[in-house]
């Protein structure tokens, strides 16, 4: 059974993932309307907002994104209100504020560490030249640098390694969240709701013993949801130094993950309790969303 697609016209990449692995197993696993993923909800009409809290009744949005991120779309966003002027309203665009009646807790999973990874592989010319620029405001030609010589060369799978091996703290918080059922319904989402999105999701999943294959075809619905804003991803992408690989989804990026896991630290329930995140409080998200059969077993 295919992944259900977002229902939304102004949040891409949006689901239910208790519906798509559930649809996808073609049983009933986990909770549904417990843990929603998406894209950035920011410039979400008044009516998808709307849906979000009476509809969905979610409770805690999770937002995973960087400073730089929340330039940039401030930056999109002020463009788009440059443009169409006194027309906004008719256009059915918020303004990308964050929505009443939800709770948000941001947490950018590739902070302070993970930038301190990536700034270690940096030349010495090039991390001087990074600090000069961020010294004067320029951000995002910063970025640029560490986008370019460090992030592209080592590709959506290295990423993805280093946010495993140097994002514990930022990834134990999201845990922690989704460890305590007063959060639920819980939406968490980065720019895309890809690659960032996709990590946590697959962490989550596991936990919940999901079998790979089953997470691996949530992550590459991803893919087909994204179409209608891929041109534009790109060139944001290439603004910070990466390529239009960064757009996609690897058909082996859950695999790898995977493999990197075990290879690294033997299991993901080893790693989890190498950064604090042991069996009770595993047990709590297991509670949480399985459905009461399989969580008892």
């Amino acid at each position: 059974m295919a992944v259900p697609t977002s229902p939304f016209r102004t949040i891409l990449n949006f689901r239910d993932i208790g519906q798509s692995i559930n649809g996808l197993q073609t049983a009933v696993i986990l909770k549904q309307g417990r843990v929603f993923r998406g894209a950035r909800p920011d410039n979400a009409s008044f009516e998808d907002r709307s849906s979000l809290v009476l509809g969905y009744q979610i409770k805690t949005i999770i937002d995973l994104r960087s400073k730089t991120e929340h330039i940039q779309q401030r930056k999109k966003y002020d463009a788009q209100v440059c443009h169409l002027g006194a027309g906004l309203g008719s256009a059915g665009l918020a303004a990308p504020t964050k929505i009443p009646g939800i709770r948000y807790r941001e947490i950018n999973l590739n902070g302070s560490s993970y930038e301190r990874t990536l700034l270690k592989r940096l030349r010495y010319t090039s991390l001087a030249k990074l600090i000069a620029l961020m010294a004067v405001g320029r951000r995002t030609e910063a970025i640029f640098i560490l986008g370019s010589e460090v992030i592209q060369p080592r590709g959506l799978l290295g990423q993805a390694k280093d946010s495993i091996d140097s994002s514990v703290m930022e990834l134990k918080q999201i845990l922690e969240i989704l460890a305590e059922a007063e959060n639920y319904p819980v939406l968490f989402h980065c720019t895309s709701g890809k690659d960032r999105t996709g990590l946590i999701a697959f962490t989550l999943l596991l936990i919940l013993d999901i079998p790979l294959d089953v997470i691996s075809a949530d992550y590459l619905a991803s893919e087909g949801e994204l179409v209608a804003e891929k041109e534009a991803r790109i060139q944001e992408l290439s603004t910070i130094g990466l390529s239009a690989d960064f757009a996609g989804c690897s058909p082996d990026w859950v695999g790898n993950v995977h493999k990197h896991v075990t290879e690294t630290y033997g299991s993901l329930h080893e790693y989890l309790d190498c950064i604090g995140f042991g069996e009770a409080l595993r047990s709590k998200i297991k509670l949480n969303l399985l459905e009461d059969t399989k969580a008892k077993s």
